[in-house]
């Protein structure tokens, strides 16, 4: 571990140096690894903007499943910097990551920081995966809020005339409360009327046709035999 020193910022950005951090990552603990953790988490938005690097981050990541100082660093961090990462090609993937694995109460910064944000990050290619992935993995009053964001904002026909927007509603169509489902429902219906883009107004008559059959269904709270874990595991990249 000695002989990286000082050149850990580097191995982690080279296609080689990559893997051998990762396997330092895998073979010691801490304290052992400080000298790995220390370097990436003072720079870790260029490491998590980096695609050799977002290996380390997430291995990185991954070793501090358990609470403790290095979670802590890592998720001030991620906090800090979580609406620069999550509009990232690279970045956004350290944010999921840590959402899959540390999870629920545990980021809270995370949504804190990201709370406010959900119409601008909904239309976006890489932080609308994001989006579906917080409402997933946060804790009901978050995931309601954010939620409510959507349904609350006055950019709703942007939401809908984006290329991206149809997919956090259809998650949030899944995972909402029976009175966030009508209100979410009444508010697209108002703004695809003069949609010009055919095929992007079929998605949404479909997303609008999935919400109504919940709301005839059983509604006592998210889709019946669906949970936010269950959909997480299905979660991909638009």
């Amino acid at each position: 571990m000695a002989a990286i020193e000082g050149h850990v910022l580097e191995l982690c950005m080279d296609p080689n140096g990559t893997h051998v951090v990762q396997r330092l990552l895998f073979c010691f603990v801490p304290p052992r690894t400080d000298p790995i953790y220390h370097p990436v988490v003072s720079k870790l938005v260029d490491v998590a903007h980096h695609p050799y690097g977002l290996c380390v981050l997430k291995k990185c990541i991954s070793q501090a499943k358990a609470h403790g100082r290095h979670q802590e660093l890592l998720l001030s961090r991620l906090a800090e910097h979580a609406l620069d990462l999550v509009q990232s090609p690279y970045g956004n993937y350290a944010v999921q990551h840590a959402l899959e694995e540390w999870g629920g109460i545990t980021c809270t910064p995370i949504f804190k920081s990201l709370e406010g944000r959900m119409m601008q990050l909904s239309i976006q290619k890489f932080s609308s995966n994001v989006v579906e992935k917080l409402f997933c993995s946060a804790p009901a009053e978050f995931r309601a809020r954010f939620i409510s964001e959507l349904i609350e904002s006055d950019k709703m026909s942007v939401l809908v005339n984006s290329n991206y927007g149809h997919y956090v509603v259809k998650r949030a169509l899944q995972l909402a409360d029976p009175r966030q489902v009508r209100s979410l429902l009444d508010a697209i219906r108002g703004n695809i009327e003069q949609l010009p883009n055919r095929r992007l107004r079929a998605k949404w008559e479909k997303v609008i046709s999935t919400g109504s059959e919940r709301l005839g269904g059983s509604c006592a709270g998210a889709q019946e035999g669906v949970t936010p874990a269950s959909i997480a595991g299905e979660l991909g990249s638009h």
